[in-house]
């Protein structure tokens, strides 16, 4: 696997810190990790600075920035420190966060219109870069036609789900995902969702959100940038056909750049979570197929021109091309709790590939969906309680390249392996 370099500004940190300093050591496990993208908790009680930077032991600055209290699945009121590091096998490495004064010079930034997050770029001189787009318009049921299409290009409404659209990693002018048009526009950019949802005797779908279901993306919305991600964090209230809720979803993307040492290959890695809750005490199952329901990436509905050049990377090898594998609903049979897998598809005169990572912690079994015409993802069965909230973590690396099996797994060990964290 190449060294991976971030492709961001230096902050220019110039003042003293404001605040007390925080160390802690970072050990690595049985495996040498590259890529790592770890949370150091700062402490419940102390007050949060505005920006922060981080060095080892030996002197050499980390790649870091705060995350606000307030993600997915940690205590509401934990802040937290992301870095970005290498660990041998079996290493120990002392790290120390120091507070700093918030920097102008932030490496992502959001525009905005009417108060809301658009576009997330990359910001580097004259070589900006649009990586992500926010499709999150309030849900409008005349829109668009509620009933399936009868023409496959035709298009549906476009305010039934909140979803991101991602860009070249390189150039960020090619558009890589899909929205309502096209074949197949229910699928759409980076999305969530179930299609077979039951809940105190009703049905909801908010896949197709056909029958008045809708997901729709709450206010207010944290969309802030700095040197090491962009971050959007916001509330979805999950609506069935009657048009009131009965599930509330805390969802949060970083979306991080990155680009080999030589500047040749650029990639975009997102990093999905997300906290569901219900208040019924009857609880909702959430249910699906595996081309209808989970988290999944869609690509722009042009590459179908060209579905045999798509080929499927999985642990167990590279497949044909033209061939996908998918768990059957009727036989319960196919590829269930795959670590990734990756999807490589032409788009013009260009070939991508997404890596989709699988979190082990995530509901399992998780059934494999992979299609030709450019979708990859999983889906579970789950039963939400308001005792039992959902909690999902996945990691996509969006890149302009082909990869092998070996990047694949190093990225999927980054990812999954525990590293120990000790606050001293």
């Amino acid at each position: 696997m190449p060294a991976f370099r971030l492709s961001l500004l230096a902050l220019v940190l110039s003042a003293a810190p404001l605040f007390a300093d925080w160390t802690y050591e970072v050990s690595g496990g049985k495996e040498d990790l590259q890529t790592v993208l770890l949370s150091l908790p700062l402490p419940t009680k102390s007050t949060v600075p505005e920006a922060v930077s981080v060095t080892r032991s030996d002197g050499a600055d980390i790649w870091s920035q705060l995350l606000p209290a307030g993600a997915p699945g940690l205590p509401k009121d934990q802040a937290s420190v992301v870095v970005l590091l290498g660990l041998k096998a079996g290493e120990t490495q002392t790290l120390t966060v120091k507070p700093q004064p918030k920097s102008k010079k932030a490496g992502f930034e959001w525009d905005s219109a009417n108060g809301q997050p658009t576009e997330l770029w990359w910001r580097h001189g004259a070589r900006d870069v649009r990586l992500v787009k926010f499709m999150g318009a309030p849900f409008d049921p005349k829109a668009g036609p509620q009933d399936k299409p009868k023409d496959k290009q035709a298009l549906e409404n476009p305010t039934i789900k909140p979803y991101h659209h991602v860009f070249d990693s390189q150039t960020g002018s090619v558009q890589l995902t899909n929205g309502p048009t096209g074949q197949y526009p229910h699928h759409r950019g980076v999305f969530y969702g179930f299609n077979k949802i039951t809940y105190d005797g009703k049905t909801a779908d908010t896949w197709h959100c056909r029958n008045g279901e809708s997901t729709v993306a709450g206010e207010p919305q944290l969309a802030t940038g700095g040197p090491l991600f962009g971050l959007h964090r916001f509330t979805v209230t999950w609506n069935g056909q009657d048009g009131k809720p009965f599930a509330q979803e805390l969802r949060q993307l970083l979306v991080f750049h990155m680009s080999t040492a030589d500047s040749s290959t650029a990639s975009t890695i997102i990093d999905f979570s997300s906290e569901m809750h219900t208040t019924l005490e009857t609880g909702v199952k959430l249910d699906g197929d595996p081309q209808h329901a989970g988290f999944h990436f869609r690509a722009n509905s042009e590459m179908e021109k060209n579905t045999k050049a798509t080929y499927f990377l999985r642990p167990d090898g590279q497949g044909k091309r033209g061939e996908e594998l998918n768990w059957d609903p009727k036989t319960k049979k196919g590829p269930v709790n795959l670590p990734w897998d990756a999807m490589s598809f032409e788009l013009g005169p260009n070939r991508y590939t997404v890596l989709y990572l699988d979190h082990p912690n995530n509901p399992k079994e998780a059934r494999q969906s992979e299609r030709c015409y450019g979708r990859i993802g999983t889906y579970f069965e789950y039963q939400l309680t308001p005792q039992k909230p959902l909690i999902v973590h996945y990691r996509l690396r969006i890149s302009h390249d082909e990869l092998s099996k070996e990047v694949c797994e190093a990225w999927s060990k980054s990812f999954t392996q525990e590293v120990r964290v000790v606050a001293k």
